[in-house]
């Protein structure tokens, strides 16, 4: 269970950090420069959420195999990102990106099954 957790931890952090980043991204407002990037919140809060997720990685690899953690917090940064983009930002995906997706979250779980 504590392996779980600190994976969906991962997920969470590295998804928040890229969709905070994107949020930031859509309220910067031209010309963009160093101080404008500076004074952005959700860029902030996103180098936070990396930051977050940079540490969190570090321990989980020190209880997961790199075999296991990767594939499986990619998928899941992935497939959480896409559904916040789509749900939150109002980005779309079409019905074949959506498949695409499920056919990669089911390869790793399946390639996974049995060793968490």
């Amino acid at each position: 269970m504590k392996i779980v957790l600190i994976l969906s931890l991962c997920i969470i952090f590295s998804a928040g950090a890229s969709v905070f980043l994107k949020l930031g991204a859509m309220g910067l407002v031209e010309p963009i420069n160093c101080l404008s990037v500076i004074r952005n919140n959700m860029i902030w809060l996103g180098g936070f959420c990396y930051f977050s997720a940079f540490l969190l990685y570090i321990y989980t690899l020190r209880i997961v195999p790199l075999s296991l953690a990767q594939p499986v917090i990619t998928a899941g940064v992935s497939l959480v990102t896409a559904v916040v983009a789509v749900l939150y930002i109002r980005e779309s995906m079409t019905f074949i990106n959506w498949g695409g997706l499920l056919l990669i979250c089911s390869g790793i779980f399946l390639l996974f099954s049995g060793r968490m």
